[in-house]
């Protein structure tokens, strides 16, 4: 069974995602074919396709890819560490922290004098944010009600602080924050590509190499200790890893929820509650995921691009709408 598992996430999946992102790369307004989709990454078609595929779609849609994969990946240890299954990344006040730091670099003009200001705000807000989280977790030894608690908290200044800004704040620089808020790809910096890119994948082997630990870190209390393992050093490590993905991966295209919470919900119910496979596949699911939300909100309202967040709002909305109606099964 266990093989099977392996072969599902290792072999599967990625295929999945290559095809994913193949037909993701053909789908738009101009009309390019699957075949010329093929040849353009190979330079064996005209100029203007070329130019489309290689340096219009191809970043878009491998950024979707290292967003949703690391939103995914991290949105599953938080829900392991704090045993809470409506545990993701923004449960803990991330998103507030990035939301103040992006209203601060749009309101003061920071984001227009060059971009590379936008994702920087965005990270320092983060960093807020999660060190404010943390000290007040640690005052009672990380337990897990009191980190949801806290980044809830945490959240709720933080978002009330943006309202009070957009509110005494001209009408263009809101209109622009509030687009970036909503989780967009239409305007990352490609040049923050290759930070990002290693950041998230660093940390998502380092994660899914503590599958084991994070399986006893989730058993909680004597437990864990009969396997040897210190709950609370595990959870700061644990905590920081997974908050420094969300951290790179929200800095640079904005807030996008769901991913996070419905990924490995889905995927648990396919590969089971071990964290040494359950990690990895989330990552794959959330790298097929992502980058069809964003083809959907690229074609959905042609020629209007909309957020990608609203689509996963919507989609991880009528998700947990279906969880509900689900009758129970004991």
């Amino acid at each position: 069974m266990l093989n099977k598992k392996f072969l599902f996430v290792y072999i599967l999946m990625p295929v999945l995602i290559l095809i994913v992102f193949l037909f993701c790369l053909a789908v738009g307004l101009d009309g390019i074919s699957f075949a010329d989709t093929v040849k353009a990454l190979f330079g064996g078609t005209n100029d203007n396709v070329a130019i489309i595929i290689k340096h219009i779609r191809f970043p878009r849609i491998f950024m979707a890819c290292i967003v949703g994969a690391g939103l995914a990946a991290s949105g599953c240890v938080f829900q392991a560490i704090l045993k809470n299954p409506l545990a993701d990344p923004f449960t803990l006040g991330i998103s507030g922290g990035a939301s103040l730091g992006t209203a601060v670099a749009f309101i003061s003009g920071l984001a227009a004098i060059r971009t590379f200001f936008l994702p920087f705000c965005a990270f320092a807000g983060m960093i807020v944010s999660v060190s404010v989280v943390y000290l007040l977790s640690m005052q009672k030894r990380f337990n897990s009600n009191v980190m949801i608690l806290s980044g809830v908290v945490v959240s709720y200044i933080f978002s009330s602080a943006v309202m009070l800004m957009f509110a005494l704040s001209p009408e263009n620089s809101v209109q622009a924050a509030f687009l970036w808020l909503m989780g967009n790809f239409s305007s990352f910096d490609e040049r923050l590509l290759p930070f990002v890119t290693v950041v998230v994948l660093i940390n998502i082997i380092i994660l899914s190499l503590s599958g084991n630990i994070i399986n006893a870190v989730a058993l909680g209390g004597e437990k864990s200790k009969t396997f040897g393992v210190n709950i609370e050093r595990n959870i700061k490590f644990l905590f920081l890893t997974a908050s420094f993905i969300t951290m790179a991966t929200v800095s640079i295209c904005g807030v996008i929820g769901f991913v996070g919470l419905i990924i490995p919900h889905i995927m648990r119910k396919i590969t089971g509650g071990n964290n040494v496979i359950l990690i990895p596949a989330s990552a794959f699911a959330g790298a097929v995921f992502l980058p069809l939300c964003d083809t959907l909100s690229r074609i959905l309202f042609l020629p209007v691009l909309i957020p990608v967040g609203v689509i996963t709002s919507i989609i991880g909305g009528l998700f947990f709408i279906c969880l509900l109606l689900k009758p129970d099964r004991k």
